[in-house]
């Protein structure tokens, strides 16, 4: 389909997005960018590339004029005003990314707080051990999940403690990476007792939501046991994460991939690059910068020179018999 000019490489990639999808999100931006939601977008940035190309290529070839088709003011006006589109299609990256690959929610708190016993409960299975004996959990756990039609990768640690012991130590040193990275920090909190200094840092450092745990047995939030509190868990969850950001409100099309950001920050420099040139300096050098711009989007979508970049895009595809 792409070679035969059906689609471009950017919803090639979306059927990529959709075969892959895990959560009722994912699917419906997968299919809004394979029908070409975000296409429309990148085309119409590079035909108002080439529309500039255009008017400079007139003031190259006919130099003897005095003013061109256009005034070189209305051409660096044209050219402010593509730039800022760039501009706001390259702040969807992170939006657009964090819902194709899933958003970082970690579990945090003190050993025996209830952290693996409400893993288990968001997850809908049991995937961490649990006991009562304090540091169960010496490892990282990882998975991705549905959290109320949302891409999450749910993360149970080893949690917020100290240990002489070396595989204990190791342990908390994940978990520290994985808050580091973490989109949300659940801070697992047993019954409705003051936070440490260890917790109140957690939440100055990081995004987090204080869950009091165990609430079958003492004040708290939830139950992993009877399951209390943990649909407005959950609601909280993706709330937080997506669709308090305008950006998911509609699912409008974002930047979903890397090489998308790569391709559309490189012709956001070039056009920076053009712009004094079509002020007041060389015209020829302000076409070249601008040929760059549009050569950057014609790779992303694939119009032109697309070898290399099909052999990658089509990498990730699983080809049966």
């Amino acid at each position: 389909a792409v070679l035969n000019g059906k689609i471009d490489l950017v919803q090639a990639e979306a059927v990529g997005d959709l075969i892959d999808a895990t959560a009722p999100s994912q699917a419906r931006a997968a299919l809004a960018q394979l029908e070409g939601g975000l296409s429309r977008r990148l085309d119409a940035l590079r035909e108002s590339l080439v529309e500039l190309q255009a008017v400079l290529g007139y003031e190259i070839d006919f130099p003897e004029e005095d003013d061109g088709p256009v005034p070189r003011e209305r051409i660096a006006q044209f050219l402010d005003d593509v730039h800022d589109r760039i501009d706001r299609l390259i702040a969807t990256a992170p939006a657009g990314e964090r819902l194709r690959e899933g958003a970082l929610v970690v579990l945090a708190g003190q050993p025996n707080a209830g952290k693996s016993s409400l893993f288990n409960a968001l997850l809908g299975e049991t995937r961490a051990l649990v006991t009562d004996i304090p540091g169960t959990t010496r490892d990282a756990i990882e998975v991705l999940t549905d959290v109320a039609g949302w891409p999450v990768r749910m993360v149970d640690t080893a949690g917020l403690w100290e240990s002489d012991h070396a595989i204990d130590q190791m342990g908390i040193a994940v978990s520290h990476r994985y808050f580091a990275a973490a989109d949300l920090v659940l801070l697992c909190v047993d019954g409705d007792r003051a936070l440490d200094a260890t917790e109140q840092d957690v939440i100055t450092r990081h995004s987090t939501i204080v869950v009091r745990t165990k609430c079958d047995l003492h004040p708290g939030d939830v139950s992993a046991h009877t399951g209390a509190g943990l649909a407005e868990l959950r609601e909280n969850v993706a709330a937080r994460l997506f669709t308090n950001q305008g950006t998911f409100a509609d699912l409008t099309p974002m930047l979903t991939r890397e090489r998308h950001r790569t391709a559309l920050i490189a012709a956001r420099g070039a056009l920076a690059e053009a712009r004094p040139h079509v002020v007041g300096g060389d015209v020829v050098l302000a076409a070249h910068h601008i040929r760059q711009a549009t050569g950057a989007l014609e790779e992303l979508l694939g119009v032109v020179d697309v070898e290399e970049v099909l052999g990658r895009v089509f990498a990730a595809f699983c080809v049966g018999k």
